[in-house]
C-alpha cells in the first residue's frame, strides 16, 4: 500500500557522502525493493532499490521517459532536460523512436570502431595530461583534464571540428545547469544544426553524416547527438570519482601500478562504486506494474537508483570493498537492455586510458583535500564533484 505523504521519505532530506557509504540510501535499500518517496521536486515516485527489480524493469519495455500528459506528470526536478523528454510530442511511439535512434548510434560505437578511436583518444589524453603537468600543482583536475578530455573526445568521435569545441564545451556546461534558467538541450541543438547541413552537403565518416545518411531530419540528428554530447557527462563525474579513489585507496593504486593489466578490472569496479546512493533515474510506467508486491500504475514515476543496485549484497559480496578480482561484475552503472548507454565502450577506454596516464606521468598525484570534504553540486542534473584539486 502507498505510504500517507506524510510518511514519504524525502529524497532532499537523505545524504549522500562522496565515496563512502550512503546509511540513508540503504537503509531504505534494506527495508523493501519498492519505497514510495517524495522527490526533488516534491512529487510522489516509486523508488526501486535492489538490483533484480531493477534489472528485470530495465530489461523490459514497461518503463519510458516520456509521458501521456506532460502538463500533470510527475516531476523527479527541475530540469529543462528531463522536462523536454517528458513533454516528448509522440508518446505513443516514443520506444520505437529510440530503437531507431540506438541503431544509428551503436555501430560508431562498436569494437572495430573504438579499436580505430583509440590511437586518437590516446593522444587527447597524452595533451591534457601534459597541460595538467605544465600548469603545476595545486590544480583542479575537474577544470584541466576531465572536462576538457571528455569533450574533446565526444566531439572526434561525433565529427564535431576541433575549433567549435570550446562553444560545445560552454554550451554543455550551461544546459547541465537546474532551474528554470535553460532551455534543455534546444542551445546545443541549434549549435549543431549548422555542421548537419554541412554533412549533408559533404559527408564524412563519422556520426553526423552516418545519422544523416539514416532519413532523420535535421533537426532530429541534431537533437539526437546533443543528447549523445550531454551523456559525455557521464566520463566526467566517473574520471574525477576514480581519479580520487585512486588518490585515497594505496591498496588499489598499488596493484595497478605494479600490474597495469588490472586497470581493466578497476575501472568497471570504479564505476560500480563511485556512488553508494542515489545515482538514480527517472522513467516513467507506461502500463501497470507489479514489482516485489507493489502496485504501479500507469503514469506512475519510478526511479531506478543505478548506485544502490551496484552496492546491493543481493548481487555482490561485500559491495562497498574494490575487489579487482571478482569474477562477476554485472554492475549497472550505463543502465542495461533498451536504454544500455550506447557510449559505454567509449567511456571505458577514456577511463583506462587517462586512468594509466595519469598514475604514470605524476606518480606523486595525490588529494590536496581528503575525500570527507570533496563536495557534489547542487545546481548540476549531472552532479559529479563540484572540483578535485590535486597536487604532485
Amino acid at each position: 500500500m502507498p505510504c500517507p505523504a506524510e510518511e514519504m521519505p524525502s529524497l532532499a532530506a537523505l545524504s549522500t557522502p562522496v565515496l563512502q557509504p550512503a546509511p540513508d540510501w540503504r537503509s531504505l535499500q534494506e527495508s523493501r525493493a519498492v519505497v514510495r518517496v517524495r522527490t526533488y521536486a516534491d512529487d510522489a515516485a516509486w523508488l526501486i532499490t535492489r538490483h533484480a527489480e531493477i534489472k528485470d524493469l530495465l530489461m523490459g519495455s514497461k518503463l519510458g521517459r516520456a509521458h501521456p500528459d506532460p502538463a500533470n506528470a510527475p516531476r523527479f526536478i527541475d530540469s529543462p532536460i528531463l522536462a523536454e523528454a517528458t513533454s516528448q510530442a509522440d508518446y505513443v511511439h516514443e520506444l520505437a523512436e529510440h530503437r531507431l535512434h540506438r541503431s544509428v548510434l551503436t555501430p560508431y560505437f562498436s569494437r572495430r570502431r573504438m579499436a580505430e578511436l583509440e590511437p586518437r583518444v590516446a593522444g587527447i589524453v597524452d595533451e591534457v595530461v601534459a597541460t595538467l603537468a605544465s600548469h603545476g600543482p595545486p590544480a583542479d583536475l575537474l577544470e584541466l583534464v576531465a572536462s576538457p578530455l571528455s569533450t574533446a573526445v565526444v566531439c572526434e568521435m561525433i565529427g564535431i571540428p576541433a575549433e567549435d569545441r570550446d562553444k560545445v564545451g560552454q554550451l554543455l556546461d550551461e544546459v547541465s545547469m537546474l532551474g528554470g534558467g535553460t532551455d534543455g538541450l534546444g542551445p546545443l541543438a541549434a549549435a549543431l544544426g549548422r555542421l548537419v547541413v554541412l554533412r549533408r552537403q559533404e559527408p564524412r565518416d563519422d556520426l553526423i553524416s552516418g545519422a544523416c545518411a539514416a532519413g532523420l531530419a535535421d533537426d532530429e540528428v541534431a537533437t539526437m547527438l546533443a543528447g549523445v554530447i550531454f551523456g559525455s557527462r557521464g566520463v566526467v563525474n566517473h574520471l574525477a570519482f576514480g581519479v580520487a579513489r585512486l588518490c585515497s585507496d594505496d591498496e588499489l593504486r598499488a596493484a595497478v601500478t605494479s600490474d597495469p593489466g588490472l586497470m581493466p578490472a578497476a575501472v568497471e569496479e570504479l564505476l560500480r562504486t563511485a556512488s553508494a546512493g542515489g545515482v538514480t533515474i527517472p522513467h516513467y510506467a507506461r502500463e501497470d506494474i507489479d514489482v516485489d508486491g507493489v502496485h504501479i500504475q500507469a503514469g506512475d514515476l519510478v526511479l531506478l537508483d543505478l548506485a544502490l543496485a551496484n552496492t546491493d549484497s543481493r548481487a555482490f559480496d561485500e559491495p562497498d570493498r574494490i575487489d579487482l578480482t571478482r569474477p562477476s561484475n554485472p554492475h549497472l552503472t550505463f543502465s542495461l537492455g533498451m536504454w544500455h548507454c550506447v557510449g559505454a565502450p567509449l567511456a571505458r577506454m577514456q577511463l583506462r586510458l587517462v586512468f594509466s596516464s595519469l598514475l604514470r606521468r605524476l606518480p606523486g598525484l595525490r588529494l590536496v583535500r581528503p575525500v570527507s570534504e570533496l563536495v557534489s553540486p547542487d545546481d548540476e542534473l549531472a552532479g559529479g564533484l563540484s572540483e578535485l584539486l590535486v597536487t604532485w
